[in-house]
């Protein structure tokens, strides 16, 4: 981006790339020299629960509060440990299923009520191989992905990369929830089957 685009705080706008590595199964996350900039408290995410994203000082930053029963998997994410909705940064949705194999995520800051358009969207290819986060519809790439045993994050110029950092800990849940799905779903079907046959 050509101006900094804070969502969460301008000190997280770099007027250079970003390089990132983030340990899925830890739920922190590491610059280039290993050092851990961010974690998640809960990296095990529930049904019915939320999780909170903190500094390298303790300090919280967002939460995540899921509400994976709707029908779009929406992940609402609101300043500091809370779930005030006056407080709301930004929420997620899974919209339709572009092609087999590539999920489309889109989001949506709290001032965009109608949502008639999302701010940014993510593209995600099956098994969380790779993503990117681009400018609203434009082809504005803001941050990529690819996954190396964890992710291997590069945040743009400009870019708020603790927002990026909070997208990717929703890619890799939102994924988790749609491919377990998927995978129940074809465990039932043939069950199914049978019974009726029955």
């Amino acid at each position: 981006m050509e101006y900094p685009f804070p969502v969460i705080d301008l000190s997280y706008c770099a007027p250079y790339t970003i390089n990132l590595q983030i340990n899925t199964d830890k739920g922190a996350t590491y610059d280039g020299n290993g050092v851990r900039r961010f974690y998640i408290k809960s990296p095990r995410v529930t049904l019915h629960d939320r999780c909170v994203l903190c500094d390298a000082g303790g300090n919280s930053i967002l939460t995540l509060y899921w509400k994976i029963m709707t029908m779009h998997r929406r992940c609402q994410v609101f300043m500091g440990e809370s779930n005030d909705s006056s407080i709301l940064l930004f929420s997620v949705k899974k919209a339709e299923l572009l092609q087999s194999g590539l999920m489309r995520l889109e989001v949506f800051l709290a001032y965009n009520k109608k949502e008639s358009e999302c701010d940014f969207r993510i593209d995600v290819v099956s098994g969380k191989r790779s993503c990117h986060v681009y400018a609203g519809e434009s082809p504005t790439v803001v941050a990529s992905m690819q996954n190396n045993g964890g992710f291997n994050v590069f945040v743009y110029r400009n870019v708020d990369y603790a927002f990026i950092v909070a997208l990717l800990m929703i890619v890799k849940d939102i994924n988790f929830f749609y491919d377990g799905t998927r995978n129940l779903a074809k465990a039932i079907t043939p069950l199914a089957f049978r019974i009726m046959m029955n």
